[in-house]
Order: C-alpha cells, then sequence, then structure tokens
C-alpha cells in the first residue's frame, strides 16, 4: 500500500473519531494503534488532517482502490464504536460515507450494532438522537 493511501486511511479515521467534536482517551489509544499499524511514525503524523466533512470523506474513500474501501470502511465502524458511544455526528460520517460506495444504510446500522454489543465490560451506547 502506498504511503499517500495509508496516510488518507488514517486521516479518515480522525475523521471519524473527531466527528463529534470530543476525543477521548479510547479514541486517542485507537487512533495511535491505526497510525502503528500503517507504519506512520510519530514524526509523520503532525502533517496528517482529520478528514471531518463527510463528502471529503466520500471523495477519499472512492479515491482508493476498490479492495480497500470496504476494509476502510469497517475500520471506520471500529472507531466509531471504540469508546462505546456513537454519536449522531459519528453515524452520520459513517452513513454518508457508506451511502459514496454503495452500501446500504441497514448493513451500515446493523454493523454498528453488532459492534457496540460485543465490546467488553462496556456499557455499550448509541446516541442517535443527541
Amino acid at each position: 500500500m502506498e504511503l499517500s493511501e495509508r496516510q488518507k486511511i488514517c486521516e479518515l479515521v480522525a475523521g471519524v473519531l473527531h466527528a463529534d467534536g470530543v476525543m477521548r482517551d479510547e479514541e486517542r489509544a485507537f487512533l495511535d494503534r491505526i497510525y502503528t499499524r500503517f507504519n506512520l511514525p510519530p514524526e509523520d503524523r503532525g502533517g496528517l488532517k482529520a478528514i471531518r466533512d463527510a463528502g471529503e470523506a466520500s471523495a477519499s474513500l472512492r479515491a482508493l482502490p476498490d479492495e480497500l474501501r470496504r476494509r476502510v470502511m469497517a475500520l471506520l465502524i471500529e472507531a466509531a464504536v471504540v469508546d462505546a458511544i456513537v454519536h449522531p455526528a459519528e453515524r452520520t460520517f459513517l452513513l454518508i460515507a457508506a451511502a459514496a460506495l454503495g452500501i446500504d444504510a441497514d448493513v451500515v446500522e446493523t454493523r454498528i450494532t453488532k459492534r457496540l454489543a460485543s465490546l467488553p465490560d462496556m456499557s455499550p451506547q448509541s446516541n442517535p438522537g443527541g
């Protein structure tokens, strides 16, 4: 995978984590693991910007190679549920991104629900109302 693709994926993950305007400890730790997973050393992380705009996120997802798109979408869902709370802004981000990839909203909602239910030792919450 090219460096530019790895950076874009990290920016997308950061975008969903920042969507609610709050970066919790669990989210920071998740983002650090993503940076490590995609081999981005600390000195290269400062130049990355979270993609917060859903339209920009959609365009970035569509620009990725086909074989990466669904995997990245799954990663974005993992990011959204990492703190056991899916804020409406995170949900909107996910649904718009999924729509850009032709993924049905019901599929995304089901995945979110399953992931929240599977979280260990947490009280999972989905907060669709704000």
